[in-house]
């Protein structure tokens, strides 16, 4: 079962995590979080309890208040957004930058994209739309930039059993799509792609909202997970 996640719970969680609550427990009545997140008491409880439930917070009441801690579950949750803002923030000269061309798949993509979809959204922050936009590198210095991208540290969506049928762990790597939308270069364990077809996922369909058709040129600049340090 996937874990479910409002801004309202990421902002909890952030604020939580200012007080100290990512590495000890801190007590606080519901008033005073609500003063913390600029919300009612009531509103508080809610969104104290929503957290509880989905597990991203250990509370326990006291007569002093509430003893509330993050949890691990909780802690990868602002660590998502963390990479989000990594992403978001993230100068072009930091990347690498990998061009090709739009080539025509083999009509598989929109099956294995809605397959893993959910295990997508957990691990990219965003449900792709149903279909990868393929990607051919056709010159040695993008070979190059695609050598470059597979050391860096990637995001493994693990794999599963659906139906009876083993589905393998697939690699990912944020890329920005022509500088401007947020996506991810996909690597499946068994593909019937050579190495010089890159797929590619997104939240919308790059097709349209880029204007790009066979043999349009792209770019993928790849968005590290952690700058080194």
């Amino acid at each position: 079962m996937m874990l479910t996640i409002t801004p309202e719970m990421w902002f909890t969680l952030y604020a939580l995590a200012k007080k100290g609550a990512l590495y000890k427990k801190q007590t606080m009545t519901t008033r005073e979080l609500g003063d913390l997140l600029g919300v009612s008491q009531q509103t508080a409880s809610r969104r104290i309890a929503e957290c509880v439930k989905e597990g991203y917070v250990h509370r326990v009441h006291s007569a002093n208040g509430m003893l509330l801690r993050i949890t691990e579950q909780g802690k990868e949750k602002l660590e998502r957004v963390l990479i989000d803002l990594e992403t978001a923030f993230a100068e072009p000269r930091d990347k690498i930058v990998i061009e090709g061309i739009i080539t025509h798949g083999l009509g598989e993509g929109a099956y294995y994209v809605d397959i893993y979809a959910d295990r997508f959204e957990e691990a990219l922050g965003f449900r792709p739309y149903p279909g990868t936009l393929n990607v051919k590198v056709t010159n040695d210095e993008g070979r190059s930039s695609v050598k470059a991208m597979r050391k860096m540290v990637p995001l493994v969506v693990t794999g599963f059993v659906h139906e009876g049928r083993t589905f393998g762990d697939v690699t990912c790597y944020r890329v920005r799509v022509n500088g401007e939308i947020n996506a991810a270069v996909v690597v499946a364990q068994r593909t019937h792609h050579s190495t010089d077809i890159l797929e590619v996922i997104a939240p919308v369909n790059l097709r349209e909202e880029l204007g790009l058709e066979d043999g349009s040129t792209v770019t993928l600049s790849v968005v590290p997970l952690h700058k080194a340090g």
